[in-house]
């Protein structure tokens, strides 16, 4: 379960508008896209490490766990401190043939 205090932080760096980076990924089919994601999934401690790459967690949909392919986008937020600033990342994986 999440703190309230991470909550919290979350909440208050979302109403600063230069703390917030939307980040999508587009690249072709298995280029890497979901692995990526995954990895950056690894970095904000939502996964872990040893599973990224093979995990696919914005693969929500069974045919996508079933044929290992992206079918439909998905977005996560995600919060990161850097040299103790706090930001959002939207981060969006594509599937590769939009």
């Amino acid at each position: 379960m999440v703190k309230s205090k991470k909550i919290n932080e979350i909440l208050k760096t979302m109403k600063k508008k230069d703390s917030i980076r939307n980040i999508g990924i587009i690249a072709h089919i298995d280029h890497g896209k979901t692995t990526l994601t995954d990895s950056l999934l690894a970095l904000g401690k939502i996964i872990s490490s040893n599973l990224a790459g093979s995990l696919r967690a914005l693969d929500y949909l069974e045919i996508e766990q079933k044929r290992g392919i992206t079918v439909k986008t998905a977005n996560i937020s995600l919060l990161y401190q850097i040299a103790n600033k706090n930001y959002i990342i939207n981060l969006i994986d594509t599937p590769g043939h939009i």
